[in-house]
């Protein structure tokens, strides 16, 4: 028996350079070709001929031309539609082919693809049209189609894996309507041809044979349902030994307990012919080894995720007590003298008790044979819990010290950590409602606006522009997540990125005397170094937004792209990214220089509203420094009129940085909530289904995986790099030390990231499994992600000079 496996599949291993402008059609009628050749040559070749008569034989036959067109060119385009009928015909064909082969009708053929696809040409997602795929199966073996009947359906009783309804209407212009339609999970379709090739099910299979395609008598249906129960039981029992011989505490999974008279039960019930009952029994006895298995998969979960939690925790809290002892002014004769000699003579038996008790479980793990990454996971946890130990005598003065100040002191901490909390949970959330931050940016914008109009005169500009920034930010999480193509406001925003960018030239020379813009403009009146630099930025900008329009007219009417548009697409998008270096020093000379520097590659990788999102989230950085500014000012003015009240806003670290107080705390927060808004503000980062493959053909149309999801991760940290060159200058700005607003960034991130790991699934659609485990993923990198980008951004910012009056008092002082 020959089964024919005809497939529709997503692959990234093709040898064949495709140019995703062209019609990718030719590949199916490739793969054609080569069947066809193959099954010639054999009329040749002996040895080839005995290889293709033997028994049990699958043919693969992947047609890839649908699934490639459907990306490039949408499932609604002529190019995609005339390739639904070349699949078609090559179908009808390979049929022809092989029946006049072999000519003894014991073929069966199987026509399934392994996705869909939706009207954008992505896929990924939970929604129907890219979880259900065709599977039409006909030939030898296999049952001719029933009419509907209105009341029983042969898989009445199965679910499919994301739960979603089985029976979603077949389309009318099918014509379909009076054959019953059979679904299945896609697991399913390997027991389908083991037993149409009548061979036993794959080793690792986790599907229920389909019982509505094969043609068998009743006694050979509850026979090939036994066989593929004992499959999955076998899977079953063999997880269990392994477990059992390894665990010191090994606990059963009790209701397969009796799995063996389950097994002699249905082996009588066979014999007595009694095939309904038999059936049933085998079915149950299949679904409780389906349950023993995960059950096995998750045997460790609990401990697992018991020892990760702890090892987060303990994270956290040494990483709280390094910046209280490192960035923070507290009583220094409390920590440092008395305390701090005490200490040391109980770091020795901290240490040592860690060593024991690491020592022992290392044991444990051992004798259960547990895998390299436990003893990871609990040498971790026990290492920081061994450090947190070792600093007792400051956890104790520390308690003592909050237990000594005023309670106002003690409820404006913990509002903090409310608040922070519930900032960070609202970020977790958006991960999946993208809505959130529109009501973030609308009520935090409203509120800095009425808080800086109560400190700052209104005449100043600044409240009505944080406000309006804000707003204007808040749309764009409102938009859909596949962006629309939409190039007349991608070219549009170019103008607006030149208009933003001649606004900050203006202002950085003529706003300096105002005493709110202080600081951020351009400090001394020397000639610039390169006195063309902003208009060869700015003419970049507008190249790119020719080059986008160039770039799209050739595509639109299926034209290849000239080499000479790419040639410039990418000596545009690189050379206006070094620019930046040799730009001013003042903060907003520079950041205005970086705006426009990253501002052309973006706009040649955009296809709709995400290049206005670039734009908008330049005027919101600027607000958030602005603001800043604001507040540094009244606490000057403040400070000059209560001189000598605060010491702590006078002291300083070694590096000229003062020490962190409780109200820095909002420099992270507000961190965490630009860069998360920099994931979502123009789609989800964590769904491959939203990323628009057309951004890059501006760049490259010859099928290369790598170097295209590389572009559109470029295109993805360009908005990052603009959030961290923003906050390493409030840093400068403020004079509070940057690595330590890192480590309360990475404080941040571990809360979130704690949040995360409790939200990952192993049931559903292959997104929403995919999204849980990315989000956990996002969110545990990011510790490494936005360090790795601190020190790119580094190169940008690292000589920024601050206009301040603060350090010549400091000296006076």
């Amino acid at each position: 028996m020959i089964v024919f496996h005809l497939y529709d599949f997503h692959s990234c291993s093709m040898l064949i350079s495709i140019d995703v402008n062209a019609d990718a059609s030719f590949l199916d009628e490739w793969s054609f070709d080569q069947f066809q050749s193959l099954l010639n040559r054999s009329n040749e070749d002996p040895k080839l001929k005995r290889l293709l008569e033997q028994d049990n034989l699958v043919v693969f036959l992947h047609l890839l031309g649908c699934d490639s067109n459907g990306h490039a060119h949408r499932p609604f385009s002529s190019i995609y539609l005339n390739n639904v009928k070349v699949v078609d015909h090559i179908a009808e064909r390979v049929y022809n082919l092989l029946e006049n082969y072999y000519k003894d009708n014991r073929t069966s053929y199987i026509f399934t693809a392994d996705h869909g696809m939706s009207d954008k040409g992505s896929h990924g997602d939970g929604h129907p049209s890219n979880t259900d795929t065709p599977l039409v199966v006909w030939g030898a073996g296999v049952k001719h189609p029933r009419p509907v009947t209105a009341k029983d359906h042969s898989d009445h009783v199965l679910r499919f894996i994301d739960q979603h309804l089985h029976d979603t209407p077949t389309p009318k212009e099918w014509d379909l309507d009076g054959i019953e339609r059979v679904d299945v999970n896609q697991a399913d379709i390997a027991p389908l041809m083991s037993t149409l090739l009548g061979l036993p099910c794959p080793v690792n299979s986790v599907g229920n044979l389909p019982l509505g395609y094969v043609d068998m008598k009743e006694e050979e249906e509850v026979e090939a349902v036994l066989a593929n129960t004992k499959q999955i039981l076998n899977q079953f029992l063999r997880k269990s030994q392994i477990k059992q011989s390894h665990s010191l505490f090994f606990k059963p999974f009790k209701p397969l307990a009796s799995y063996s008279s389950m097994l002699n039960q249905i082996e009588e019930l066979l014999s007595a012919r009694d095939y309904k009952a038999a059936m049933q029994l085998s079915e149950n006895l299949r679904s409780l080894a389906l349950k023993g298995l995960h059950y096995f998969q998750t045997y460790d979960l609990l401990m697992l995720m018991a020892m990760i939690t702890l090892g987060y925790i303990s994270w956290m809290v040494f990483l709280v007590l390094h910046v209280l002892q490192a960035y923070t002014l507290l009583p220094g004769d409390i920590f440092r003298k008395e305390e701090a000699v005490r200490q040391k003579s109980n770091t020795g038996k901290a240490q040592l008790c860690g060593c024991l008790f690491m020592a022992v479980v290392s044991v444990l793990l051992f004798l259960e044979r547990s895998p390299p990454l436990y003893h990871a996971y609990f040498a971790m946890t026990i290492f920081l819990w061994t450090q947190i130990l070792n600093e007792y005598k400051f956890i104790k003065a520390l308690w003592r010290y909050l237990r000594g100040r005023e309670s106002d002191y003690v409820i404006k901490l913990l509002a903090l950590v409310v608040v922070s909390v519930i900032i960070l949970e609202l970020l977790v959330h958006s991960f999946t409602e993208r809505k959130l931050y529109t009501w973030c940016f609308l009520i935090v914008g409203a509120i800095a606006s009425i808080y800086l109009y109560k400190s700052i005169p209104w005449r100043s500009g600044i409240p009505v522009f944080v406000c309006l920034t804000c707003w204007f930010l808040s749309l764009f999480t409102l938009m859909p997540a596949e962006i629309p193509d939409n190039n007349k406001l991608v070219n549009a925003s170019g103008v607006m990125v030149i208009v933003i960018g001649l606004t900050g030239k203006w202002l950085d020379l003529k706003a300096g005397v105002n005493r709110f813009w202080f600081g951020i403009c351009n400090h001394e009146k020397r000639q610039p170094r390169f006195p063309m630099l902003f208009q060869l930025q700015a003419l970049l900008v507008g190249l790119s937004s020719v080059m986008v329009f160039l770039s799209t007219s050739h595509r639109t009417v299926k034209q290849e792209l000239h080499t000479i548009h790419q040639l410039m697409n990418w000596f545009i998008a690189g050379f206006s990214m070094i620019l930046p270096l040799f730009s001013e020093n003042g903060l907003l000379s520079r950041l205005n220089s970086i705006f426009l520097g990253f501002a052309p590659p973006f706009l040649l990788l955009s296809i709709g509203y995400e290049a206005v999102f670039y734009g908008a989230l330049g005027l919101v950085l600027i607000a958030w420094i602005l603001f800043e500014n604001s507040l540094l000012y009244v606490r000057k003015v403040n400070k000059s009129s209560a001189s000598g009240k605060n010491l702590g806003e006078h002291a300083f670290l070694e590096n000229d940085t003062r020490y962190l107080q409780l109200s820095d705390m909002r420099i992270p927060l507000t961190f965490m909530v630009l860069f998360n808004v920099a994931f979502f503000g123009t789609g989800n980062f964590a769904s491959i289904a939203s990323f628009e493959i057309s951004s890059v053909y501006r760049f490259i149309t010859v099928f290369s995986p790598f170097l295209m999801a590389g572009l559109l991760i470029f295109k993805l940290f360009i908005p990052f790099l603009l959030v961290i060159c923003a906050f390493s200058a409030i840093t400068k700005l403020l004079e509070v030390p940057r690595i330590g607003c890192y480590f309360l960034v990475i404080l941040c991130s571990d809360v979130m990231t704690v949040h995360f790991f409790f939200l990952v699934k192993n049931t559903g659609s292959w997104m929403e499994i995919g999204n849980s485990i990315s989000h956990f993923g996002i969110m545990s990198a990011q510790v490494v992600f936005v360090l790795l980008l601190f020190a790119l951004t580094n190169i940008y910012t690292k000589d920024i000079e601050i206009r301040s009056g603060s350090r010549d008092s400091r000296k006076v002082m």
